[in-house]
């Protein structure tokens, strides 16, 4: 009950950012995708230069996802409100001149970055959304899949890398896969191994209730395992085998800039089919934390 009664008492008082653009009348997908697709680098970072010097596909983006629709079922809305939260994102930091860390845009609340995801709202079909409600009371807990945090990129440098195509509904399965599978690669941002010891991102620790309750209980190294390759998955195999010893690393939450970066390509299709263990178990849904 307290945090739905903290809900309403920010609705009532925060800020919604906008952009100066009317809606437009027509789906501006394809249009921002080729911006995302010139402005992320191959690590998953942002030239925000080159995002800067042609924000106007952004703009009608953010403002057409403002549109008052409506909504069909929850699982319509998924590659949506993914591709919602990391545009967003990424036009708040524009609005904020580039904050050095979206963690140190302060608010009233006592947490890290509040004015920036809880306290600031932005009109998704129609309504004022904060980025942790659509993290949170969206994704988390009306569609129970943990893969969605290697596809939401909150504007930090330790963030999951940002994809550079939009997701879709039609192909959403096949691109959380490969978006857990980039992830858990990458020794500084996801998964590594330490003399036997699991280092997990911290967000696998801030979000860890997801991963325990989709998966029915399996421990962190088992799922790691999963979307892991090689030396590294036979390594989780053998740590989860002895009871997942790990730790989380350090958090960088600088912004994810990377002007002047070296720009991806179109992610590489999956090179293996999904392990059937890979499919993400949704029991019943959680209880409200608060």
């Amino acid at each position: 009950m307290r945090r739905w009664a903290l809900l309403v008492l920010l609705g009532a008082c925060r800020p919604v950012m906008a952009p100066k653009v009317p809606a437009p009348d027509y789906d501006p997908s394809e249009a921002w995708e080729a911006v995302l697709g010139q402005v992320v680098t191959v690590d998953g970072l942002v030239d925000y230069d080159k995002l800067e010097a042609n924000r106007g596909p952004l703009d009608e983006y953010v403002a057409w996802v403002g549109r008052d629709r409506s909504p069909p079922r929850s699982n319509q809305r998924h590659a949506f409100m993914i591709n919602a939260f990391n545009a967003l994102v990424l036009f708040q930091v524009l609005e904020r001149g580039r904050p050095a860390s979206v963690d140190a845009v302060d608010g009233w609340l006592p947490k890290p970055g509040s004015a920036f995801f809880y306290e600031t709202a932005f009109l998704v079909d129609g309504t004022p959304t904060s980025l942790d409600e659509i993290r949170t009371e969206y994704l988390r807990f009306k569609l129970l899949d943990y893969r969605d945090h290697a596809a939401l990129n909150s504007g930090s440098r330790s963030s999951p890398p940002l994809r550079s195509t939009l997701y879709e509904n039609s192909h959403l399965d096949k691109q959380l896969r490969e978006q857990m599978m980039r992830w858990v690669a990458d020794d500084a941002r996801g998964v590594r191994m330490d003399n036997g010891v699991a280092v997990f991102s911290p967000l696998f620790d801030w979000y860890g209730y997801d991963f325990d309750f989709q998966t029915q209980g399996d421990d962190l190294c088992a799922v790691a395992s999963r979307y892991a390759s090689g030396a590294k998955k036979l390594a989780l195999r053998k740590a989860s085998a002895v009871g997942c010893p790990h730790r989380f690393g350090e958090f960088d939450d600088a912004l994810n800039d990377d002007s002047g970066g070296t720009i991806a390509a179109p992610p590489a299709p999956a090179e293996r089919e999904a392990d059937p263990s890979e499919r993400v178990a949704v029991p019943a849904p959680p209880e409200d934390p608060g």
